[in-house]
């Protein structure tokens, strides 16, 4: 189990939501440079922009100083699209956030935005690159040019040693799906040699944005296994565990307690207004909880036959 699997298996040991989210993504933009056929960022009615500023750094101030909550500077687009993203990241460093992960396509990857990284001290940058066959990961990450993607990582971890920083700590993401199924073990091959410690090489599941997208999983998602068994023996399910850990902010300020719900329709507030905190424990998030407790997650839209539900 890898360094991150270890934070987040340790957060979702149980159901208490706390006074503040584990899993905090605040969403710095959501224009994207990729058209992948798995993200289903074009079909929400969201509209498209950058975070503003001091929104982002609001929320910054509020998180810092938290051991126990894992700061996510990401959301439905590429972060580094929005042109102030160096500079939030440097704020976010300053303002005393203590644990950060940055999702990234890896396109955007260049020196500059490199050293950005280390100097920020972002403790995880997650890299989706989905395999090693050329054709096969141009045709799911559309407009990615694979040799530039993995001479942009393959520069990372020159960068990062040359200037003796163990941060940030880089995960190498292959989502697992009908095209890259047969390539895990040398994805896993090609990297390993790369690796220091608390990086890592992992491997995701295939998500359908609860069936919002085209169906490509291999095998049936675990969670789904399990919450058939439970259902079985129990006869009920239990409530989602995703609803006590995660928060997820978009570039408008509106916040989900999900970060599944791309279209923002659990809508619990908007962090412009309220704190993070009194987001998490007002009574919109209660009420969507009580749901879930009282076995009716099929009256939420987003819930009814999620995918990716998390017993």
């Amino acid at each position: 189990m890898g360094y991150l699997d270890q934070i987040y298996t340790e957060a979702h040991k149980d159901r208490d939501h706390g006074d503040y989210p584990f899993s905090l993504g605040v969403e710095v933009t959501n224009h994207c440079n990729l058209r992948c056929p798995m993200c289903p960022r074009e079909t929400a009615a969201r509209g498209f922009d950058n975070i503003d500023p001091e929104l982002f750094k609001k929320i910054a101030d509020e998180t810092a100083g938290r051991d126990r909550v894992l700061f996510l500077p990401s959301g439905m687009g590429e972060s580094f699209i929005n042109p102030r993203f160096r500079e939030l990241l440097a704020y976010s460093r300053d303002a005393g956030v203590k644990l950060t992960m940055l999702v990234t396509n890896g396109t955007y990857l260049n020196e500059k935005n490199i050293h950005a990284l280390i100097d920020a001290q972002v403790t995880f940058v997650n890299i989706s690159l989905d395999g090693t066959v050329k054709e096969v990961y141009e045709k799911i990450r559309v407009n990615a040019d694979f040799d530039q993607v993995i001479a942009n990582v393959k520069n990372f971890f020159r960068i990062r040693k040359e200037r003796g920083s163990t941060l940030p700590y880089i995960i190498l993401r292959m989502i697992k799906m009908d095209e890259t199924a047969d390539d895990v073990d040398a994805f896993q091959d090609y990297w390993e040699p790369f690796l220091e410690e608390h990086d890592e090489v992992a491997f995701s599941a295939y998500q359908t944005w609860n069936n919002s997208v085209e169906d490509r999983r291999v095998g049936e998602p675990q969670g789904l296994a399990e919450a058939a068994e439970i259902e079985r023996r129990e006869g009920k399910l239990p409530p989602c565990r995703m609803i006590y850990k995660t928060m997820q902010v978009y570039h408008d300020g509106s916040t989900s307690l999900c970060c599944y719900d791309y279209d923002c329709t659990m809508n619990i507030g908007n962090a412009k207004e309220r704190s993070i905190a009194e987001l998490w424990v007002g009574e919109k998030a209660q009420h969507y909880r009580r749901l879930h407790e009282e076995g009716r997650m099929d009256e939420i839209p987003i819930c009814r036959g999620c995918q990716e539900y998390i017993p």
